[in-house]
């Protein structure tokens, strides 16, 4: 797996990160256009020179949630780390997110998920759009 460094203000380093704790500090605004990151042993670039960071970190996200009791789980099929039940259907709930401070070269593009990304989450739940 890919492992991200960010250069904070101060020069110091933070990292090994998991690209999903990437996305989670591009969506609380830590990881700007600006930021410096590194992947792997590569040099230091800025963030925006990552192609579809700042677009991926906009994308909804589906949370699980145990039926018996609520506790968030992965993923169906798996079981509830609260309750030990085999889990074979879950609650979902689907997570919007915003970017907390969007890449200058692109601020003209939509902000929020596109419609096409609606739909497929629409399809994954199970859900028709009927608009």
């Amino acid at each position: 797996m890919t492992a991200w460094f960010v250069q904070q203000n101060d020069e110091t380093e933070l990292g090994p990160l998991k690209p999903a704790d990437l996305l989670e500090l591009v969506r609380s605004g830590k990881v700007l256009a600006e930021t410096m990151l590194k992947k792997d042993d590569s040099a230091w670039f800025p963030a925006s020179d990552v192609g579809g960071l700042f677009e991926a970190a906009r994308r909804p996200t589906i949370e699980y949630y145990c039926i018996d009791c609520g506790a968030q789980v992965k993923q169906p099929p798996t079981h509830c780390p609260h309750c030990i039940k085999d889990i074979q259907k879950a609650r979902t709930h689907i997570v919007e997110h915003s970017v907390g401070s969007e890449p200058t070269a692109k601020s003209s593009e939509p902000k929020g998920p596109s419609d096409s990304a609606k739909r497929w989450l629409n399809r994954r739940l199970g859900k028709t759009n009927r608009n």
